[in-house]
């Protein structure tokens, strides 16, 4: 029994006669015996052939037609389409390239910090064939650092002299100098102050700028102990020679409350040196210490016990008893200036000195000094057209300021400023104290200018 179509000609004028009711009756019965369940939809097998191009699905497609396009585009995709992450291992060779981006397509600010790290590159990923002409300029290097390069010598990355190997040879002193050892830091000068075994400290070189340290060490004293100072122990450092650069100072400090002295440049007791020592000298070098007044006999120099300087300067401050140059020799252009609070000496037992300058002045004279509470030049030898000054508050006969105060064998020196008390006292042209050769403008008194107004 198959089905059966209903006429649909019928008129107003046709009659509704029985054989209608049965085609009805057989038609219902056909689609109770052959209709389609849901559950058969769900379960249907659709045969369908793999079309042989990919193609859009269109606006009407036949089942069979819709799988087949379908699964052409499946058939076509590649692992790397269901990869939730990419890795090195999936991208070709060569397939980035710097002509395949954009200008400027990736930058700095596009790509997260730490996105890019050495252990997320393979060895030799990054090879000069590699890297497009130009690609890497000055303006995109400006940012890296020496310290982010690895296998540079350590005078890379520090800046430091003292780190170059083969030290060249620099012009200096008249010569040729070669430093073994570069001062252009306040690290460096600490590490010469503190003897540092690693470094030669033989021949140091100043550079330019002011270079601070207030590193405590040891000097061997004349009671055969030892005592606790700031500065350089040019003993223990086995310094000959110390070259400054135009610019360049030195400065040692101590707090104003400090119990320490401040030694400066200085060798340790028993280490004096000879007017004819070899090999030692001191060329352009300009120190400034600063000193505490807080206890009694607190002292602070800027030179001690050194040979052979030229054009070197001295500025001693704050302490209560202050000295430029102290025990040095051979001595040429070099100046010095001392504020101290008791007393003050810009060049004191120093021999054999030639046009140097030297003004000292104690800003609170309390006690009595033999010789003077404030002297330019106190008991040096063999002076020759230098300039000394002293001042000193107060200024009394108790309390007394010379220019030159028991100085042997000075020849065409005068006055620097006006002293608080004379510019000589106790000063001769001779070597010996003799008053028939006193300081004075005459022959006999070596040309010495003692005016003091």
């Amino acid at each position: 029994m198959g089905w059966t179509e209903p006429k649909s000609n019928y008129t107003a004028e046709s009659q509704v006669k029985p054989e209608i009711f049965n085609t009805l009756a057989e038609n219902e019965k056909y689609l109770n015996e052959t209709k389609i369940t849901i559950g058969q939809v769900q379960n249907a097998e659709v045969n369908s052939t793999q079309s042989a191009t990919r193609e859009n699905v269109g606006d009407k497609e036949t089942v069979k037609g819709f799988f087949g396009k379908v699964r052409k585009w499946f058939a076509d995709l590649k692992a790397l389409a269901f990869k939730g992450s990419v890795g090195t291992a999936d991208i070709d060779n060569s397939a980035v390239t710097s002509a395949k981006l954009a200008s400027s397509a990736v930058t700095s600010t596009k790509i997260g910090t730490g996105a890019v790290t050495s252990t997320k590159l393979d060895t030799n990923a990054v090879t000069t064939v590699n890297i497009a002409d130009k690609a890497v300029t000055d303006a995109k290097i400006d940012s890296v650092s020496a310290s982010k390069v690895t296998g540079l010598a350590a005078v890379a990355t520090s800046g430091s002299y003292n780190d170059l190997l083969d030290k060249p040879s620099i012009g200096g002193g008249g010569g040729f100098f070669s430093p073994t050892f570069i001062v252009d830091s306040d690290a460096a000068l600490e590490q010469w102050a503190d003897n540092d075994k690693t470094c030669d400290f033989s021949k140091v070189l100043i550079k330019k700028g002011t270079w601070k340290c207030n590193k405590e060490i040891k000097f061997k004293n004349y009671r055969g102990g030892q005592n606790t100072c700031v500065g350089i122990n040019l003993t223990q450092t086995k310094t000959k020679m110390v070259i400054g650069e135009e610019g360049s100072k030195l400065y040692f400090y101590v707090a104003d409350t400090s119990t320490r002295d401040v030694y400066g440049l200085s060798t340790e007791y028993g280490d004096s040196k000879k007017e004819t020592d070899k090999g030692y000298l001191f060329y352009g070098v300009n120190v400034e210490v600063h000193g505490a007044n807080v206890m009694t006999d607190q002292s602070a120099y800027c030179f001690s016990s050194c040979c052979n300087l030229i054009d070197c300067t001295a500025k001693s401050d704050n302490a209560y008893s202050g000295y430029a140059f102290m025990s040095c020799m051979n001595m040429t252009n070099c100046s010095a200036e001392v504020n101290a609070q008791n007393a003050a000496y810009a060049f004191f037992g120093c021999d054999n000195l030639t046009r140097c300058v030297g003004h000292a002045n104690a800003w609170n004279a309390n006690r009595k000094w033999a010789g003077g509470s404030s002297v330019g030049f106190r008991d040096c030898e063999n002076i020759t057209k230098c300039k000394g000054s002293a001042t000193c508050t107060p200024a009394t006969s108790d309390y007394t300021a010379y220019g030159f105060s028991g100085c042997k064998a000075v020849s065409r020196c005068s006055k620097n400023e006006t002293s608080s008390t004379a510019t000589f006292t106790s000063s001769y042209y001779s070597n010996t104290r003799d008053d028939a050769y006193a300081c004075a403008n005459t022959a006999n008194g070596g040309f010495n200018d003692t005016a003091n107004s």
